[in-house]
């Protein structure tokens, strides 16, 4: 088993990580973050929990399964915190599979040596609050401009890319209100693909500081209804409360 990347979790086919693939998922362990409605937590703060996975299974499972997976997602957690992530995304790149990277954005650095390596087909960034003092009660840490300067820097590179991306933002009432939601709008760039997804409350990394509100169906169409006014990419995720 290789000990360069932490696998905690994997899925061996999914048609909800990405758009037209069957995917396979790969989910790190870990993350620099605690964004407190965290859908993902388990990864997060539960990850001693969670048995650590041989990676041999993602290339197995491609060779299998050749001609009917079309993509891997790589996930989290926060996958570029490991340091065999770009070792993983080439091993994958060359048996033929499309790579699609989900990232908060943290690490500009290991997103821009993956993208001039040709080992990124879609960037998916978390979009959580504007990128200033607003994003770190969404992020659910202390303030930082080194933070807030590198998530700037990876929205840049998704923006200069000429692949395909997508940003994703989680509507949490306690840390994201219809305010601060229109400056996103104005400020995100229009290339990609905004997903909306609503904050399912109670299965979260921190419940209290989520809150339990979630945004009512008629709220969500404001939602949706002004980022479709500046974006012609939008797609909008109900929950199961809606």
């Amino acid at each position: 088993m290789s000990n360069a990347f932490d696998m905690r979790g994997f899925i061996e086919n999914s048609l909800l990580e990405w758009d037209d693939h069957v995917a396979a998922v790969v989910i790190a362990g870990g993350c620099n973050l605690r964004c407190p409605y965290c859908h993902s937590w388990r990864y997060v703060t539960g990850v001693d929990d969670l048995e650590r996975l041989d990676t041999e299974a993602v290339f197995a499972l491609l060779k299998r399964q050749a001609g009917w997976i079309n993509g891997v997602v790589f996930t989290g957690g926060e996958p570029t915190l490991q340091p065999g992530l770009e070792s993983m995304l080439r091993r994958v790149k060359e048996r033929g599979a499309p790579v699609k990277l989900h990232t908060n954005g943290t690490r500009p650095d290991v997103v821009e040596t993956l993208l001039r390596e040709g080992l990124i087909d879609c960037l998916a960034l978390d979009c959580k609050a504007p990128l200033d003092e607003r994003f770190f009660k969404a992020a659910g840490i202390t303030q930082d401009s080194a933070v807030l300067e590198s998530v700037q820097r990876s929205f840049a590179l998704a923006a200069a890319m000429d692949g395909e991306r997508e940003y994703h933002t989680t509507l949490a009432p306690a840390v994201l209100d219809f305010a601060a939601f229109g400056d996103m709008a104005t400020a995100l760039e229009t290339g990609g693909t905004w997903y909306l997804q609503q904050y399912e409350n109670g299965d979260c990394l921190n419940p209290r500081a989520a809150g339990s509100r979630q945004y009512t169906n008629d709220e969500l169409d404001r939602f949706e209804a002004l980022a479709r006014s500046r974006h012609d990419r939008v797609v909008l995720k109900r929950g199961r409360n809606a």
